[in-house]
């Protein structure tokens, strides 16, 4: 069944995402040219956000593609080794995508009326919308039956660990909480590395090679091997390499904590750094001119 879903998701979403692709190249390319004058309109900066925000789906159509390959191979690994507890989180996981293709359904009807408003053609966009709306009834349709197959597979599991554990509670708690420690590592390789490698493809690549890529490349290239040493640590273990697993995820909570709170600006990297620069430099000048000089 998670093969039957990876195959037709993943050719729904490769049709969407050229279909996409298509209509933001009949629309004009957003640069920091396009600047708006005081008699412009919305139907002005409609097509500029358009082929901004169209531009900008087709990478997230891509993660989606990514999201299912990662997924049949997790469907494959939670049942080769009977993982009670990366079975329940696919099922979870695949609701979530389903709640996700109808948000993309939404967002495309959304761009789709604001260019029907415009002289540009919108076939291509109006078409994706079909099909965005067959993909979220599949995403819908395949989470209800893998939620019943997950279900009925956990119970399953469930006496086979207890024929292998045995009826010691100690052990079986000790046993989730590992099956759990491994999941959360398996969940790693979707949002640390596959998005990692989207995050190449889409800026770093466009930008050119600068020090700041060489250091995200070899980051990349080093978190699958981390990820598998912590597994084996676990495994035999070896402390060190849960204690690093633990010290990200309490780097990552306290990073977390501190979102929202004014030091966005402070750390953007290349030209997101330039602009924020700039509009530092303007303020500045926007003070200095409102001094009064008192003497």
């Amino acid at each position: 069944m998670a093969l039957c879903q990876c195959i037709i998701v993943i050719a729904l979403q490769g049709s969407i995402c050229y279909l996409n692709s298509y209509q933001a190249d009949l629309l004009p390319e957003p640069t920091t040219d396009n600047v708006l004058t005081a008699s412009s309109t919305k139907y002005d900066w409609i097509p500029v956000r358009a082929a901004d925000r169209l531009g900008r789906i087709k990478w997230e159509n891509i993660a989606f593609i990514g999201f299912q390959v990662w997924f049949i191979g997790m469907v494959f690994d939670a049942t080769v080794y009977q993982n009670t507890a990366e079975i329940l989180a696919l099922a979870i996981l695949n609701v979530l995508c389903a709640i996700l293709g109808a948000l993309q359904v939404v967002d495309g009807v959304k761009w789709l009326d604001r260019l029907l408003q415009t002289s540009y053609p919108t076939d291509a966009l109006a078409m994706a919308e079909k099909i965005e709306i067959s993909l979220s009834v599949v995403l819908l349709t395949f989470a209800i039956v893998m939620s019943f197959l997950s279900y009925q597979m956990s119970k399953q599991f469930g006496w086979n660990i207890y024929k292998k554990i045995g009826a010691d509670v100690q052990i079986q708690k000790m046993y989730r909480v590992f099956q759990f420690f491994v999941l959360a590592l398996k969940i790693d390789v979707f949002t640390g590395f596959m998005v990692s490698i989207f995050y190449l493809m889409q800026f770093a690549l466009k930008r050119g090679i600068m020090w700041e890529t060489i250091i995200q490349v070899i980051v990349t290239v080093c978190i699958l091997p981390m990820l598998y040493f912590a597994r084996s640590a676990g495994s035999a273990e070896i402390w060190i390499g849960v204690a690093f697993a633990l010290a990200t995820a309490v780097l990552g909570v306290i990073c977390m904590k501190n979102f929202g709170k004014g030091l966005k600006p402070f750390i953007q990297r290349g030209s997101l750094k330039l602009d924020v620069e700039s509009n530092n430099l303007k303020n500045a000048k926007a003070h200095e001119s409102w001094v009064i000089d008192e003497d």
